[in-house]
């Protein structure tokens, strides 16, 4: 059971948290103030209230104030609280990072088979993602996905004129080819939406 005391450090760190949120998000944790603590909602209420973003408690009963379900299907999944968004961010962007070991990995095996062009390329194209996905993560500007997007389909395409130029045609070659380019696809373009949902 909580003391006194540390409710009181609860709701200062909300207090202090919030505080520093623009309207748009204190308006989107009450609009999902079911998914939060009782005292996280309660302080931002009363942010919400000291910014006349709403009159009242009350207006959390309100149309605009209960969350609606949509049905269907989607592509990228909703998430509703900033919090979970980070965190998703954060996720994706670990992702983002480790793509950039593919082809690092590849220039060193090439490196081995004494193909010098082909390492270059390997060590440079991960360097260079590695960079792009630093600089996205420490601007969170939306121009930065355009190289990174015009990387991953380079790759792609030489990838695949390799699978159709080889001796022998493998099924399972073309089905991780597939995998290995839409998987990030999805990612990149989840970042996107992300980073877009939190600029908007």
């Amino acid at each position: 059971m909580e003391t006194s005391e540390q409710i009181i450090q609860e709701r200062t760190h909300f207090r202090d948290r919030y505080s520093e949120y623009s309207d748009t998000q204190i308006l989107e944790i009450l609009k999902n103030h079911k998914n939060y603590q009782t005292i996280a909602v309660e302080e931002a209420v009363k942010i919400a209230v000291e910014r006349q973003l709403i009159n009242s408690e009350q207006d959390l009963f309100g149309p605009d104030f209960q969350q609606s379900k949509t049905f269907g299907f989607t592509i990228f999944p909703e998430i509703s609280t900033p919090f979970h968004r980070e965190r998703m961010i954060g996720s994706i962007f670990r992702f983002v990072y480790l793509m950039s070991l593919l082809p690092l990995i590849y220039g060193t095996l090439k490196y081995a088979e004494g193909q010098m062009d082909q390492t270059y390329l390997g060590w440079g194209t991960g360097v260079v993602w590695f960079a792009l996905s630093l600089i996205l993560n420490k601007t969170r500007k939306q121009v930065v996905f355009l190289p990174l997007l015009i990387i991953l389909f380079s790759v792609s395409a030489v990838v695949f004129v390799r699978i159709l130029k080889a001796e022998s045609f493998i099924f399972l070659d073309l089905a991780i080819w597939i995998i290995a380019t839409l998987l990030p696809l999805f990612f990149i373009l989840y970042l996107r939406k992300l980073l877009r949902s939190i600029q908007n």
